[in-house]
């Protein structure tokens, strides 16, 4: 069976389309910051629509050659020397009745300032490290969400690692009361999400003046 002809979108086309996205993407980090957890996984979608590139799947930002310069990195570089577990694209939200998961821009911000960092580097190195010193970048993150846990697809199982990570609580972080310790409540990786979403809305708001009126931060009035 021959297969069906395909046309060329126009620049304008794929435009309309990066407009699109961006207030998909804001609508959805609106929703999480409301309560919405699993929204995380439309972040997900989104994210991969925008930046991942594999094969015949290019990535929307790679079409309008806006994948290539410099996207602004919350996280920083994991410490070498830390033997203990990070996960810097999010911290915590504490209360007298237990700990939740946080993406940074929901506290206020990070510990560092926004920083220019090449695309390839930004989307490929680590940005978390479990307990048993397994580590995932942006793109890994971003894929596992969306590639086999409901983003775009359920899959009957996942990856090791990222299952240790989502539901195993991999890196650890516990929330003591006298002589009670609990697990943080969340999804770490949907926070990452969160946080990952903002660095991308912040890049294109700064570095593409074009679409800066559709990829304005969304940031919480009442920081957590």
């Amino acid at each position: 069976m021959a297969k069906p002809k395909r046309v060329q979108r126009s620049k304008d086309e794929l435009k309309k389309e990066l407009r699109e996205q961006l207030l998909l993407l804001r609508h959805s980090c609106q929703a999480f910051d409301g309560g919405l957890e699993a929204v995380g996984k439309h972040l997900s979608l989104s994210l991969r629509v925008l930046l991942h590139h594999h094969g015949r799947s290019r990535a929307l930002l790679d079409q309008l050659g806006l994948r290539s310069g410099r996207f602004l990195d919350s996280a920083g570089p994991l410490n070498p020397r830390n033997l203990l577990t990070e996960c810097n694209l999010v911290g915590m939200r504490m209360t007298s009745e237990g700990a939740s998961y946080l993406a940074l821009v929901s506290m206020g911000g990070g510990p560092l300032p926004l920083r220019p960092t090449p695309f390839v580097e930004w989307w490929n190195e680590p940005v978390l490290k479990d307990n048993r010193g397994r580590t995932f970048s942006r793109r890994e993150l971003v894929l596992n969400v969306a590639d086999t846990d409901g983003g775009a697809h359920v899959d009957p199982e996942l990856e090791e690692k990222y299952m240790a990570l989502s539901r195993e609580n991999s890196l650890g972080w516990v929330f003591t009361n006298g002589d009670v310790q609990s697990a943080l409540s969340g999804r770490p990786e949907l926070a990452c999400m969160r946080q990952i979403a903002h660095e991308v809305l912040s890049t294109i708001h700064q570095f593409v003046p074009e679409f800066r009126e559709f990829s304005d931060p969304v940031v919480s009035a009442t920081p957590g």
